[in-house]
């Protein structure tokens, strides 16, 4: 019975300090910008963040500029997080998911899919792919048990799109990448929209491009990062030693041609 008493004690602890957390969270991503929407507000308190970061402390799951790293690279690069709150609502509210869509997240982590399933209602599909057999494992995992089962998990390239949950009224895309693939555009339905964190001369800037016959028209961009995109669509940075290992030049494109 003590035990029982304690274990319920702790949850109701935890409950009070992650409403806390979270309302401040909400609270600095208002005066940040990046938040704009009652809507958006809304889907951060209907989704429990911490449920897709176990383990994590609650402080860094509900920071508003803090990436929780999931997976790691050999040489020590993240290559899974789950994205800085910060990006997912400037990400959301430039794609403006409404009720009964159909919508892709490129890039599994569980968290951003969640709050995605949210906003389109019972009506809407949400499908999120990802090339990497432990994301897609622990998306579906943790979606499930948050109650988010309705989720379509895909584990494939997402340089080819998922074509069999297609057309899509919302991509966003949640790895960085150098190009946008065809099958992205391909893909959205008429007046659809790409929300994508595209790289370029070094920047990474989140765009958000509508579809407009067979091309796209930017509506809005913000300087961002990501972890880089895997499979057919990775793009290999050069990097240009100058002091061992401690300082160098990174190069997206081209470079010396002596290096």
């Amino acid at each position: 019975m003590s035990t029982l008493r304690e274990t319920t004690a702790s949850s109701a602890e935890q409950a009070v300090r992650v409403e806390v957390l979270r309302e401040a969270m909400i609270g600095e991503l208002r005066e940040m910008g990046a938040i704009r929407s009652d809507r958006v507000a809304e889907v951060f308190r209907a989704v429990p963040r911490y449920l897709f970061a176990p383990g994590a402390p609650l402080e860094e799951v509900y920071s508003p500029t803090a990436a929780v790293h999931v997976k790691w690279d050999e040489q020590g690069v993240p290559i899974s997080t789950v994205s800085a709150p910060e990006l997912q609502a400037f990400m959301l509210e430039q794609a403006d998911l409404q009720p009964g869509m159909t919508a892709l997240e490129i890039g599994s982590g569980g968290a951003n899919a969640a709050m995605m399933d949210w906003m389109v209602g019972p009506e809407g599909t949400v499908t999120t792919v990802d090339i990497d057999p432990d994301v897609t494992n622990r998306a579906r995992r943790l979606l499930d048990a948050a109650g988010y089962a309705r989720v379509n998990v895909v584990l494939a390239d997402a340089e080819y799109g998922v074509p069999q949950h297609a057309p899509f009224d919302r991509i966003i895309v949640t790895v960085g990448t150098w190009d946008i693939a065809q099958a992205w555009v391909d893909q959205l339905a008429p007046g659809g929209r790409l929300v994508v964190p595209l790289r370029m001369r070094g920047l990474t800037r989140s765009l958000a491009l509508d579809r407009d016959g067979d091309h796209l028209v930017s509506r809005s961009a913000m300087i961002c990062g990501f972890v880089k995109m895997q499979g057919a669509g990775t793009h290999q940075e050069r990097v240009l030693p100058l002091r061992g290992t401690q300082i160098g030049l990174r190069f997206d494109d081209g470079g010396p041609d002596d290096f």
